[in-house]
């Protein structure tokens, strides 16, 4: 029998925290439209400041690329968190107009995503950074494709929700996937992993939390 992909051993590692971030308050209250828009806008706080760690976490697998193709997935990663994002939150926060309340005890909360991602890289090189990408990613594909479903009335909500069913976001899952597959991975080396993914899920289930603290 052919063994199942990388990818697919690490999720199954993390199966009831995978499912336990898909049914986080959050991922709920978006796909049914009844989040709070101060949550909303506090979430949009903190995921702008999240999208520069993704981009040096990329930066970073730029750098420790183990070949071409890697190295120009990566960089077309960066890019797009740097245009296409950077753009989706100048205009949504513009939008808004006023900075939500935003106090200490959220700000922790949505800073440990960023701490634990960075320690990860820091801990585990390339092999950690594409399996914590790619436990952000696969996430935000799984709840939004479901979210999308039943589009939300409020256009920010249902701009950030599409952000995340079409590409190149799309591609970018596809690709992290391709990369965790590929690891070279030493006796003992998936335990580490699948930990590492398990670590991301959980960081991103506080992150999200953070949003209803006021």
């Amino acid at each position: 029998m052919t063994a199942k992909p990388l990818s697919e051993r690490l999720l199954a590692a993390n199966a009831q925290r995978w499912e336990r971030a898909q049914r986080m308050r959050f991922v709920r209250e978006v796909a049914d439209d009844t989040i709070d828009d101060a949550a909303f806008a506090r979430y949009l706080v903190f995921e702008r400041r999240f999208v520069d760690t993704a981009a040096r976490l990329c930066g970073a697998a730029v750098r420790a690329a183990p070949d071409g193709p890697s190295l120009a997935g990566h960089a077309t990663a960066l890019h797009n968190l740097v245009t296409e994002q950077y753009d989706y939150f100048t205009a949504v926060l513009s939008a808004v107009g006023t900075t939500p309340s935003v106090g200490e005890a959220a700000l922790a909360g949505a800073d440990v995503l960023t701490e634990v991602a960075l320690d990860i890289a820091d801990e585990h090189g390339y092999p950690g950074i594409v399996v914590a990408l790619f436990a952000a990613e696969a996430m935000y594909r799984q709840w939004c494709v479901a979210a999308a479903v039943r589009p939300s009335g409020r256009p920010a909500i249902a701009e950030w929700v599409n952000l995340h069913t079409r590409e190149p976001f799309l591609s970018q899952v596809e690709f992290l996937r391709g990369e965790v597959d590929r690891l070279t991975v030493e006796p003992g080396g998936e335990s580490v992993l699948a930990t590492v993914l398990g670590r991301m899920v959980e960081a991103e289930i506080i992150f999200h939390d953070a949003a209803f603290i006021h």
